[in-house]
């Protein structure tokens, strides 16, 4: 008997396929995988309830721990149910794992009291036997693991969910448990914890730690590791545990690529959801994983999103799109199996590669192997379905660098976004260049040395520099000219400057507009100039007016913040001043930034401190300058100072919740007389 009915999509998808651009945000992209099947039936007429998990080996033979039902159902490739079995002594299996034709069945049992704990079941399938009565059998029972630190703990044998490796040795998620995954061995011996999640502590919690951990009267909560909820392997030794826990920004660790020893190889803030729930080793490196909700997605072996697809829907069978999902697996051919454990639904959905993913794959396969140089045409290939595909062009970039084109490499690396490799090439081109041009660099230091040696003699008996210097002191005795550059005396002697401009008006209101547009001239030329490797934004995607108002914004802010705090506290500071000191504050920066945007284009991720410590320079003199100038400006005493710069914060705060008020009013407004105004319009 066929397996099921089939129900067909007409027209496109009905969900839609995504992969990340290079800030980390979901783009629309090609279909990557194609949903072909859905088994509502099984061949023998029975329907799954509740199925928690599923296995597939390496024949293509398919398990499912059909929980409800109490049974483990056993498909062959083609959909043909071969075996059911277990519902005689199986009580809750909510996991499956088949080493060597050898199913480990991890039975929840009841969990009622300590008599009715669970099991884990061995059983041997015969794939020769025709006879389904004599295809399986039980070959061993294994309750709690042996072990004298289980039983100090008092530890209650619920296992959920199981992954066996080919030593037989068991992984095993046991519900309470909070030290991680345990290690049973094929004799049913507790070997260890391993893959823990760490303790998550905040700051409040430490505080009351600190102030009450001598207090007999408190009662302070214990902090447990957050348990994890799954675990599979895959046949490089590396284990992937999986844990639900919140998720802020689609960025989180719940999703790890762990050794033996718990260190986690997958980037803390990887792109993830918070309610996963499966995941399945592909066959490329790559990695599966689902969500309750019927989110696919696919991870490369870096824990890089390659495809998210698939989603929630309703009660119609429509699919690729689910109600409840519990268990992913795929086949050696490459399909997906996705069960949907709702119960309305009870079935299982299947997808198959569309060309666009296949050749993602072949390419990540090349890239495994390391033949990266390869893999170059297979990525051309890629970009042929999507030219916007970040990782083809690393991938690309990584064939270049290895073939020693790193002008190339260069170019591909920069297309993606990909500022490591990227810095690496960069490396490689600027060592090539110094070893080439070290003897030019030198001769050319010492002639610009013997040439200005030269000019400061000579200009000293005849002054022919006076024909140069004449023009620039005739400008900067200009008034405007001259006040700009005295706002540069701030770095020298903030007090003296500060009380000129506030005593003795030596810079006008004009010059501090002029300094400010100056001031947010070069915040634009940083974000233009500085180096890509060093470059937070992407010069394509920002709004230029954007950009000047986070810099006019915060200081126009501050400084009517600061001046009505300083009203309030009796300061002697008049707008003015209070606007002209705060300037001057960031005349560090004119002398820094400069520099930090020259050298970051000849830098590499090898010497970024040198801008990370000249940006905390600037920033840090500026700061400081601030408080100096704030305490000046108001003549204020040091404690003065600090409140009234705390104050302003506040007050800072305040105006911009009023600033958000009143454009949402307007914009209320404006609707509202719009939508007036095409009615009135309508009707005529």
């Amino acid at each position: 008997m066929a397996a099921g009915r089939i129900p067909k999509a007409e027209g496109a998808s009905a969900y839609k396929t995504f992969s990340l651009d290079r800030n980390g945000e979901l783009q629309e992209t090609n279909e990557a995988y194609e949903a072909i099947r859905m088994i509502r039936t099984l061949s023998d007429d029975s329907t799954l309830d509740g199925a928690k998990d599923m296995f597939i080996d390496q024949d293509d033979y398919i398990y499912i721990a059909d929980t409800n039902n109490k049974r483990i159902v056993v498909l062959d490739p083609t959909y043909e149910v071969i075996a059911s079995f277990g519902s005689d002594i199986l009580i809750k299996p909510m996991g499956v794992a088949v080493v060597d034709d050898l199913i480990y069945v991890a039975d929840y049992g009841m969990a009622l009291t300590n008599d009715d704990i669970g099991a884990v079941y061995v059983f041997e399938i015969d794939k020769e036997e025709t006879n389904p009565d004599l295809m399986i059998t039980i070959k061993n029972t294994f309750q709690t693991p042996q072990s004298e630190l289980l039983e100090a703990e008092g530890f209650l044998f619920r296992p959920s969910k199981i992954a066996v490796d080919h030593n037989k040795t068991m992984y095993v998620i046991n519900e309470g448990t909070t030290n991680g995954v345990i290690m049973i061995n094929d004799q049913n011996r507790f070997i260890n914890y391993f893959a823990s999640n760490p303790i998550q502590i905040t700051i409040w919690e430490r505080l009351k730690r600190l102030v009450y951990q001598n207090n007999p009267n408190v009662v302070l909560p214990k902090n447990v590791p957050v348990p994890v909820t799954n675990v599979a392997l895959d046949n490089h030794g590396y284990y992937y545990t999986i844990t639900k826990t919140v998720v802020d920004d689609n960025q989180g660790d719940n999703l790890k690529k762990v050794n033996i020893g718990g260190l986690n190889f997958f980037p803390d803030d990887m792109f993830t959801h918070g309610n996963i729930v499966d995941a399945w080793v592909g066959t490329v490196g790559n990695l599966y994983a689902v969500t309750s909700g019927g989110t696919i997605l696919e991870y490369d072996s870096l824990g890089n999103l390659l495809f998210q697809f698939g989603g929630q829907g309703t009660g119609n069978d429509k699919l690729g799109l689910f109600m409840s999902t519990s268990t992913i697996a795929q086949d050696s051919k490459g399909k997906l199996y996705v069960i949907d454990d709702n119960a309305n639904r009870n079935t299982i959905q299947i997808f198959r590669e569309t060309p666009f993913a296949t050749q993602v794959h072949d390419a990540l396969d090349l890239y495994n192997q390391a033949k990266y140089v390869e893999s170059i045409a297979v990525w051309n290939e890629v970009l042929r379905y999507n030219s916007m595909f970040d990782m083809a062009y690393r991938g690309i970039g990584l064939g270049y660098l290895m073939s020693e084109d790193f002008s190339e490499a260069l170019e591909y690396f920069k297309i993606a976004g990909d500022k490591e490799n990227y810095s690496e090439a960069f490396w490689e081109i600027r060592n090539i260049w110094l070893i080439d041009n070290i003897d030019v660099i030198f001769l050319v230091i010492i002639l610009v040395g013997i040439v200005v040696f030269v000019i400061n003699r000579t200009n000293r008996k005849y002054a022919y520099l006076n024909v140069v210097k004449t023009p620039f002191k005739r400008f900067f005795s200009m008034k405007v000219p001259r006040e700009f550059i005295f706002m540069f005396s701030f770095i020298k002697h903030p007090f003296d400057t500060c009380y000129e401009i506030k005593r003795k008006n030596r810079v006008s209101v004009l010059t501090g507009f002029l300094f400010l547009f100056a001031l947010i001239a070069l915040y634009i030329i940083s974000l233009v100039g500085i180096g890509f490797i060093f470059n937070p934004v992407v010069i394509e995607e920002i709004s230029l007016f954007n950009q000047v108002m986070n810099i006019l914004l915060p200081v126009v802010i501050f400084v009517v913040a600061n001046y009505l705090i300083s009203s309030l506290m009796e300061g002697e500071g008049t707008f003015k001043a209070t606007f002209l000191n705060t300037l001057g504050a960031f005349a560090p920066v004119f002398i820094i930034f400069p520099v930090v945007i020259i050298i970051s284009n000849v830098l590499t991720l090898n010497e970024a401190f040198l801008v990370n410590f000249g940006t905390i320079i600037a920033l840090g003199w500026s700061l400081a300058l601030v408080y100096f100038n704030i305490k000046e400006t108001h003549n204020y005493t040091v404690g003065q100072t600090f409140v009234n710069l705390f104050l302003t914060l506040l007050m800072m705060i305040v105006i911009i919740i009023t600033l958000i008020m009143v454009y949402l009013m307007v914009f209320q407004v404006g609707n509202f007389v719009t939508d007036i105004l095409k009615e009135v319009i309508i009707r005529e």
